[in-house]
């Protein structure tokens, strides 16, 4: 190949557009509005622009667009809409033009993430307690609903109360595309960083920005509420340390999350990533922690979430005491 040592002949080019075809396959699947949700988008000048647009327009939304042309120099901002300050521009095209809600697309169209009606920050695994009281009970035979370890406990609490099934899974889009397959019962998959994999009404288990988008705007047509007040009665921020990324030598980890697992044998714990700690009290779950290595940087992730600001005191307070003997955790207690 380097040498060009290439076979000469004839040959044919056939174009075979694809998008329309796609996007068809969506609304079949997701149906259009139940009336026009005004909704603004904003695709960061990546890949999901142009067809998300398209989209909106083909299932009946009022959408104002904010950089939803292609421009691999990202003039405005990055395309990760799992971050807050990528979010600034939405949160104020929503403010400014009375919208119920904005959408945020990632780089390659395989994530979503929102705000709500206030120009507020949607955090990720409260669009997965949003969606899963929608598809609980809607296929018979289906009942489980998967998630990652890094996910809010009020996404465990969202599918219960819906009369869902539960089941944590490891972090990674990869090992939850392998869990979902292995689950044929399985309604949805998602993460805490804004991969939703829909399994229901046809669909095909694997994570796309615009039928998810399509999902929660047919989702929401049917609903007569704010964004925030929904979101509230089925997961209320709660209080939380944010994901922390903690320094930990690479020949290190495993050892080092080992020992953190023995210094919490006196708690339930899951260990199907790293170890995440859960916080009783009197049979009700009051918060958790968690530490994962990365699989990409010398550090050991961890979060806290507490039910309010007391208890997660107190639970720092606690894992100070075990922790900092093992590792450095100022980051985490900052």
């Amino acid at each position: 190949f380097l040498e060009g040592a290439f076979r000469e002949g004839e040959g044919e080019h056939i174009d075979h557009p694809h998008e329309d075809t796609y996007l068809q396959a969506i609304i079949d699947s997701t149906g259009k509005l139940a009336r026009p949700v005004k909704v603004a988008v904003d695709c960061g000048n990546a890949v999901p622009g142009p067809a998300m647009t398209k989209l909106l327009d083909m299932i009946g939304a009022e959408h104002i667009d904010l950089y939803c042309d292609w421009d691999n120099t990202e003039p405005n901002h990055g395309a990760d809409p799992t971050r807050e300050y990528n979010m600034v521009d939405l949160a104020k095209a929503v403010v400014y033009n009375g919208c119920e809600f904005g959408l945020g697309a990632d780089g390659d169209g395989d994530r979503i993430g929102a705000v709500d009606e206030n120009g507020d920050f949607v955090y990720p695994d409260r669009l997965i307690a949003l969606l899963a009281e929608d598809v609980v009970g809607s296929e018979e035979g289906k009942d489980l609903l998967i998630y990652d370890v890094k996910c809010s406990m009020n996404v465990e609490k969202a599918i219960l109360s819906a009369g869902g099934r539960p089941m944590m899974a490891k972090t990674g889009h990869s090992f939850m595309k392998r869990v979902l397959a292995d689950h044929p019962d399985s309604l949805m998959a998602a993460e805490m960083s804004g991969h939703i994999f829909m399994n229901d009404r046809g669909w095909y288990g694997f994570d796309c920005s615009l039928y998810n988008a399509a999902r929660i705007l047919e989702l929401w047509s049917r609903r007569d509420a704010r964004f925030s007040e929904e979101l509230n009665r089925l997961a209320p921020n709660l209080p939380t340390t944010g994901e922390v990324k903690v320094p930990c030598a690479e020949e290190d980890k495993i050892e080092t999350v080992e020992a953190i697992k023995n210094a919490f044998t006196d708690h339930e714990a899951s260990t199907i990533d790293g170890v995440r700690v859960r916080f009783t009290e009197d049979g009700e779950q009051t918060g958790w922690y968690l530490a994962r290595k990365s699989n990409t940087e010398p550090i050991l992730v961890m979060r806290v979430e507490a039910i309010n600001q007391d208890k997660l005191n107190q639970m720092l307070a606690l894992i100070d005491e075990r922790i900092s003997p093992i590792i450095n955790i100022e980051k985490l207690l900052a």
